[in-house]
């Protein structure tokens, strides 16, 4: 399951690449019912509800056993290492659900996962063999149910990494009566309270002009990129249809995380880092400069 040279010459050039199949559709959608009462129990998730708002759904993979083999899954794993090597750490999740009359995800692109309040959460120690420049991060977003055109499916604009066009170092103000009000060149888009304009490198810089790849997929698949590919989403124009998507963050194991926050402040929560670990899924980590864990304990 190795991405052949032909699909990495592709992800160089675009930035992005898939659909992959991780789950057959049948499969993945029979799993939903029981995973989405799993997080239900929160008795050992790594953030405590009270102040974290939605970012205390992050990293439900350290306590539920399903999402902690997917991010595992050699379907997964065997391409990450064909662009980053052998030794891999997961060290987020994300869940993006999209409801329906849910706003688009708003063009947007990171360098740093430093959205929000400028401060970088990654920061690599050497360069990389292939990847001088480093991007660090590598994103998978996996549908857990179908995503389509009408309720918000996935868009990449192919080439973005190589061009800084928002920089994710700058602060953000967040604001909850952004949340679905607001156009963006008359699609209703936004970043869940924040203005990705306030990010942009050329005020000026007119974001019609990206021609993106819109990207459909079944429930069960992948797709992979770097975090510094410019994306978004479509907005949910269902009137029943929930979009769910998993999100999983993976970096080499020289990259420091969170390399000086004690807690994580996004979306107008905020996070205690105490409980946080990042996932070794391949290799070994001969560095140690993170708290890593090697799975589940039994």
């Amino acid at each position: 399951m190795s991405l052949s040279e032909r699909e990495i010459a592709q992800f160089d050039r675009d930035g992005f690449i898939g659909p992959f199949d991780v789950y057959p559709r049948e499969e993945m959608l029979a799993r939903l019912p029981d995973l989405r009462l799993s997080l239900l129990d929160r008795d050992a998730a790594a953030y405590a509800l009270g102040q974290a708002g939605p970012i205390a759904n992050y990293d439900r993979h350290l306590d539920v056993a399903f999402l902690e083999a997917h991010v595992r899954r050699s379907e997964i794993v065997a391409r990450l290492r064909s662009i980053l090597g052998d030794d891999l750490l997961c060290w987020r999740t994300e869940f993006f659900a999209k409801y329906p009359g849910d706003e688009g995800t708003d063009w947007h692109q990171s360098r740093n996962l430093a959205i929000g309040d400028g401060i970088p959460q990654l920061a690599a120690t050497e360069p990389h063999a292939r990847y001088p420049e480093i991007f660090l991060t590598l994103t998978v977003w996996t549908a857990f149910t179908d995503a389509t055109i009408e309720n918000g499916c996935m868009q990449y604009v192919p080439g973005s990494h190589r061009h800084v066009h928002f920089d994710d170092l700058r602060p953000m103000r967040w604001d909850a009566e952004r949340i679905n009000r607001r156009l963006r060149d008359g699609v209703l888009r936004g970043l869940y309270g924040y203005d990705t304009r306030e990010l942009q490198v050329d005020a000026d810089w007119d974001t019609s002009r990206c021609e993106p790849v819109t990207v459909e997929m079944r429930a069960g698949q992948c797709m992979i990129s770097w975090e510094a590919t410019m994306h978004g989403s479509l907005p949910n124009t269902t009137r029943e249809k929930t979009r769910m998507a998993f999100v999983a963050r993976y970096v080499p194991t020289n990259v420091r995380i969170y390399p000086t926050q004690s807690h994580l402040n996004e979306y107008g929560g905020t996070a205690d880092l105490g409980n946080w670990r990042a996932l070794l899924v391949s290799g070994t980590d001969r560095y140690g400069y993170n708290r890593v864990r090697a799975g589940l304990p039994a």
